[in-house]
């Protein structure tokens, strides 16, 4: 094949080859034949690839193949006639101006107020007011702002927004009803802005009940033990009235706690919108034989 010299499909080497086998068998014949179908093999696809090569270039040069190169066309574009849409101006929203903030016309008190500022646990330096102290709130009655007392004035400082409600420093004068009586039409509240307080403190009155509380002989006798639960409104002027007993365990118990609180100094009045108001207070007096 292709004038080798050495090639073991020459008649001479098949006839070594087949010398003593049936040469009419069809496995001579196809080594005999062999090189000329590899040749014409070879021949059938080098004439396919060239007709495809062939046929790729001919489309490629015929009119309007899409492969065919496309020359731009660089001349400028002048948009001077196209019209620019105006873009919507917002709306300004003019906003009312603020109005400062209205102070209350305010009855000067007869009685000295400091302001009372509810605990509130956090770090000294993020702390925006200071509590007043215990000597600050001696002979004092807490309310919402601080104001100095003036002779012949109200019982507590009273007021409201005028019809106008003009600016300007606390004004007022000495009138109003000292009692708040006109508060929830006179009856007792349960809870207020500020709870009536005994004087001194209610641990300071605890002790105080239990020193003057006489415990009765019958219930000793019989050893007797439990809460005897009492009720009592606090008046404006801290006086303490309604006393009556929630619950009572017997011998005299609940008796001797009325006679005890009748005794009892005068607390410190409920307070509620900086009006002294008329409070029903519960207190538990526990007794124990031991």
């Amino acid at each position: 094949m292709w004038n080798n010299k050495l090639d073991i499909y020459e008649k001479e080497w098949l006839d070594v080859v087949f010398s003593s086998r049936n040469q009419t068998y069809g496995a001579y014949d196809l080594r005999r034949q062999s090189a000329a179908a590899t040749n014409k093999a070879l021949l059938m696809v080098m004439f396919a690839v060239a007709l495809l090569v062939g046929g790729k270039y001919a489309y490629d040069r015929m009119p309007g193949s899409s492969s065919t190169p496309i020359i731009e066309n660089n001349i400028p574009v002048t948009l001077d006639h196209l019209a620019v849409p105006e873009i919507p101006k917002e709306e300004e929203v003019i906003l009312p101006a603020e109005q400062p903030v209205q102070k209350i016309a305010q009855d000067p008190p007869a009685q000295e107020l400091i302001r009372f500022v509810e605990p509130v646990i956090t770090d000294r330096n993020r702390a925006v007011e200071d509590v007043a102290s215990q000597d600050d709130l001696k002979d004092k009655m807490t309310a919402r702002l601080t104001l100095k007392p003036v002779k012949g004035g109200s019982f507590v400082a009273k007021g409201e927004f005028g019809p106008t409600k003009e600016l300007g420093n606390i004004t007022g004068t000495a009138t109003g009803d000292p009692d708040g009586g006109t508060l929830n039409n006179g009856e007792p509240f349960v809870s207020v802005q500020v709870m009536p307080e005994p004087m001194g403190g209610m641990a300071a009155f605890v002790n105080w009940v239990g020193k003057n509380y006489a415990y009765p002989d019958r219930a000793l006798d019989q050893g007797i033990k439990g809460s005897v639960i009492a009720t009592f409104v606090v008046e404006t002027d801290g006086s303490l009235t309604d006393i009556t007993i929630l619950r009572d365990i017997g011998f005299g118990t609940g008796d001797e706690a009325i006679r005890v609180l009748k005794k009892a100094a005068k607390w410190k009045p409920g307070v509620q919108n900086g009006v002294p108001v008329r409070v029903k207070y519960t207190l538990p007096i526990k007794l124990s034989t031991f």
